[in-house]
């Protein structure tokens, strides 16, 4: 009997999700779509559309972002909103332009402001945040940026007592123009830790004036995703103030002091993270006259650190001790939601179980993985349905250059399917193991001997994933990799990535939300994550060219011809399968937006805890 069709369910499922967004658009004012995914703000501020030639300019009316025309009003203000998450671990660093890890970007989040955000990072809508408006566009390489003059950075009586010159001061285009300046600049001790660097490397010069508020962006070329490094998750501006002139670092709890809606509280690692409302947010009376006055409606939100098993997190949920959680078992979400008289969600994320490979050989390690057969045959073995079965209940994105959840962008999904090691019905899956065995042994596979993969603590799936991994490898291509566990989670990865040694590896990678981070970091030969000592001409002309084309449509099809490329003639970095969460709720959590990606905690600033609703009652204060 043949085996259940993993795509026709998948392709139903986001076409549902689709419909249902294309009609909350007709209540609403329509999506203008711009990039796809990204750190959600809020939803003030006029949406970034597009003119002549694909060049963003704006729309003149909120309603443009995708917000409905009227939003419910909130009936009742305070309260804290408390999840289970990863949010009180730090791996790496705190400092905003270095860290890679994915929780860190919800603090910052909720703590940071930006130029302009996605108002929706599904859809790719783009609104204004710091600045007053879309940014005027000059030409294809100049940029004039007004910042509103009601922003001011976080003042409370610890920030005046540690940090007396960045309590309550202005911000200005002077903060904006040293945030990517401090990213450019090859001379830090710190330049090769500015990930997002690669973004700013674009600018030719930044000018402030002719008044404080007012700074001009000159690019040294066309760069069509500009306005999305304006909007990206990671973009956050901050005070140089807070930055040791001597390390370039602000690696500290003390220093998250941004301008957001929310004001760091408490970070106690392993424990909890705590945020309070910003009573002087500059957009707090935006919405105003939709119904959302004085925002962040609620008093704050704690993220604390789940429990290790099934039982006590939905203990803790019944007992309304978190109002949201997502439960390891996603086949229990919607039974227990609908016996207690709770909802349930579904987030297409954007992060994808990943292996990189290196190779060529480097100064620190030589590769086993230069032929391209071997890396063809890795890509085919691994069976993507049985880890997706196996670890997200069959719930799940597969694995591709650029993620299935960000549709924008992403290889269509019926390419995709007719290739070997995405092909998921039972005699597809029986011929794309006699293809990885033939092209591993064509490839010289019986000489690779044993390798060392390097695998991720962190989610703890990972460790439980490995083996399964490890099995597969072995049964189908003969190949014996031994594991080597990370147990702080991604440090020494990392650390093996940046200095071109680790061989093989097995993690979590970020979710992004332009093409362009998706490819152009990890592949072009001067990428700073291309830890796969990866150097092809081709590609890199590929990856330009998607950067100077402002025709969406057009910078779509050059991005589908990359991923092509690195399918047909790369395989460096080898994407598995990205999860689709399942959350459970309590209904008093009003107006929640979910995301596909870490970052999006100042849309909380729109929520409110409805002690009106009946299942209010009993809920802890």
């Amino acid at each position: 009997m043949e085996e259940p069709n993993y795509w026709t369910r998948w392709a139903k499922r986001r076409l549902s999700r689709r419909r249902l967004l294309k009609g909350a658009a007709g209540v609403g004012a329509g999506l203008a779509v711009a990039s796809v995914v990204g750190c959600g703000g809020g939803d003030e501020g006029p949406a970034a559309t597009t003119g002549p030639g694909g060049t963003p300019t704006a729309s003149g009316t909120a309603a443009a972002t995708g917000t409905p025309a009227a939003l419910e009003p909130a009936k009742t203000r305070g309260g804290t909103i408390r999840w289970f998450g990863l949010d009180p671990l730090t791996l790496d660093t705190m400092d905003p332009h270095q860290t890679q890890f994915a929780t860190v970007y919800n603090l910052q989040g909720a703590v940071f402001s930006k130029v302009l955000k996605y108002d929706d990072e599904y859809e790719g809508v783009i609104g204004t945040d710091l600045a007053e408006s879309v940014p005027e566009v000059v030409d294809q390489t100049t940029y004039v940026i007004k910042i509103r003059p009601d922003i001011f950075f976080h003042d409370t009586e610890r920030i005046r007592s540690q940090f007396p010159e960045v309590a309550g001061r202005q911000l200005t285009a002077e903060d904006v123009r040293y945030s990517i300046d401090r990213q450019r600049n090859k001379q830090s001790p710190k330049s090769a830790l500015f990930y997002r660097g690669y973004q700013w490397e674009a600018v030719d010069k930044i000018e402030v004036g002719p008044d404080p508020l007012q700074l001009t962006i000159t690019t040294k070329g066309p760069i069509a995703p500009f306005m999305h490094y304006l909007a990206d998750t990671y973009a956050t501006i901050v005070p140089q103030e807070l930055v040791d002139p001597s390390s370039d670092d602000m690696n500290s709890f003390d220093k998250m002091i941004g301008t957001g809606p929310f004001m760091l509280e408490k970070f106690v690692t392993l424990q909890v993270v705590k945020c309070v409302r910003n009573p002087n947010w500059f957009a707090r009376d935006d919405l105003a006259g939709q119904g959302l006055p004085d925002r962040p409606i609620v008093d704050g939100y704690e993220a604390l650190w789940g429990p290790a098993d099934q039982l006590s997190t939905e203990a803790a949920f019944r007992k309304k001790q978190v109002d949201t959680c997502e439960f390891y078992d996603k086949s229990l979400v919607e039974p227990v939601t609908k016996e207690i008289g709770a909802e349930f969600d579904r987030k297409d994320e954007s992060g994808v179980i990943a292996s990189r490979l290196l190779i060529n050989d480097s100064p620190a390690a030589t590769s086993p993985f230069k032929d391209l057969r071997l890396r063809q045959a890795i890509n085919i073995a691994v069976d993507r349905s049985h880890i997706g079965q196996l670890f997200y209940r069959g719930l799940f994105n597969i694995g591709s250059p650029v993620t299935q959840a960000v549709h924008k962008w992403a290889l269509p999904l019926d390419e995709l399917s007719k290739r070997p090691g995405y092909r998921f019905r039972r005699e597809e899956r029986e011929e794309d193991i006699a293809e990885a065995k033939r092209l591993w042994e064509a490839g010289g596979g019986a000489s690779v001997g044993t390798v060392e993969c390097m695998y991720a603590g962190i989610p703890e799936f990972l460790k439980q994933l490995f083996p399964a991994f490890q099995k597969m490898l072995a049964d189908t291509l003969g190949l014996e990799v031994k594991g080597r566990l990370d147990a702080t989670g991604y440090t020494e990865i990392a650390q093996a990535a940046l200095q071109k040694r680790a061989i093989f590896s097995l993690g979590y990678d970020n979710g992004f939300n332009d093409l362009d981070d998706f490819v152009y970091p990890y592949f072009h030969s001067a990428g700073v994550k291309n830890s796969f000592m990866l150097a092809d001409a081709t590609l890199d002309r590929m990856l330009e060219a998607q950067r100077a084309e402002f025709d969406g449509a057009k910078r779509q099809q050059l991005g589908y011809e990359v991923q092509r490329y690195l399918l047909d003639n790369v395989q460096a970095k080898l994407d598995w399968v990205g999860d689709i969460a399942m959350w459970a709720q309590w209904p008093y959590r009003r107006n929640r937006k979910v995301q596909p990606w870490f970052g999006e905690t100042f849309l909380m600033a729109n929520e409110w805890l409805d002690s009106a609703h009946p299942t209010f009652q009993g809920r802890p204060a």
